[in-house]
């Protein structure tokens, strides 16, 4: 059966992307103007509705070992603001790690976080549960954070600028995504190419609609006027990433090929992850 190769329009740039590969669950386009690979939203079969199963089930690693490297630079920057109340939204606080974390580092933190799992409440954090693009809010926040959600975001144009919204003017916006400019999303295409998919169909399923390079998120930062003044070197820890559990001998080889990959991102300054901290602009009235 052949395939169908349209034309799409990347989501970051608008330049018009090319057909880039089909995979198992989704097809995949590649914009070359700023070179962002994002999903045919119409080639998902089954689309996640992240339901309880996908914090306890697909990806309970990675929520059963939150990113404290992480966390700690996160309240770094809020303390950076010289505020003795700052305010912090955590769009997409998932199961509300980060929050519980900077609660315990300082209760004169104003703590708010929303995500669509609806989290039990906590003393000094309020969760809201919903749809952050449609949810109303009473106030803008000091410090938006966004960690590992922009991914599964269909509109990254409309994300952003939610989060540039609710952010205070000269308030700091701080992002943390996948980076598909890395060492191991390299290997994992090049290994796809001589006939071991196994990598590249688990990096890019149908969970993550949207994959950046350094360069389309940075792009997409500039165009929604966000002054980037930081990018930390952010890595996931072994601990916290979720293998195959129903074969041992290959759980074993991806662990053992993942810890050389990720010494060699350290080095290499090419780590899975990437962070952006940016300050919210004031733009000029209208006259």
């Amino acid at each position: 059966m052949s395939i169908v190769k349209k034309k799409l329009i990347c989501p970051v740039c608008n330049s018009e992307a090319r057909y880039y590969n089909k995979l198992t669950e989704v097809t995949l386009y590649y914009c070359s103007y700023c070179q962002h690979r994002f999903t045919d939203v119409e080639s998902i079969q089954n689309k996640e509705t992240y339901s309880q199963d996908y914090f306890e089930e697909k990806h309970s690693n990675w929520f059963a070992h939150p990113n404290i490297q992480l966390f700690d630079y996160i309240f770094d920057r809020i303390k950076s603001t010289g505020l003795s109340n700052p305010s912090v939204l955590d769009a997409g606080c998932g199961n509300g790690d980060l929050l519980k974390y900077l609660h315990q580092r300082s209760s004169n933190i104003k703590l708010t976080g929303i995500d669509y799992h609806k989290n039990s409440a906590e003393e000094g954090i309020n969760f809201l549960c919903g749809d952050i693009l449609h949810t109303q809010f009473n106030e803008r926040y000091d410090l938006v954070i966004s960690l590992a959600v922009i991914e599964h975001v269909l509109d990254v144009q409309a994300y952003i600028l939610r989060l540039n919204e609710l952010c205070k003017d000269k308030g700091l916006i701080i992002t943390m995504t996948i980076n598909d400019s890395s060492l191991v999303y390299g290997v994992a295409r090049t290994m796809y190419n001589f006939g071991m998919k196994t990598p590249m169909e688990r990096l890019y399923d149908k969970h993550h609609l949207n994959h950046f390079s350094k360069n389309s998120l940075e792009c997409l930062y500039k165009k929604n006027s966000l002054d980037i003044i930081e990018k930390p070197f952010t890595q996931w820890s072994m601990q916290s990433i979720d293998l195959p559990k129903n074969n041992v001998l290959m759980k074993t080889i991806y662990k053992l090929a993942l810890v050389v990959l990720f010494a060699l991102e350290k080095f290499l300054g090419k780590s899975i992850l990437q962070t952006i901290t940016s300050r919210k602009k004031i733009l000029p009235n209208p006259s």
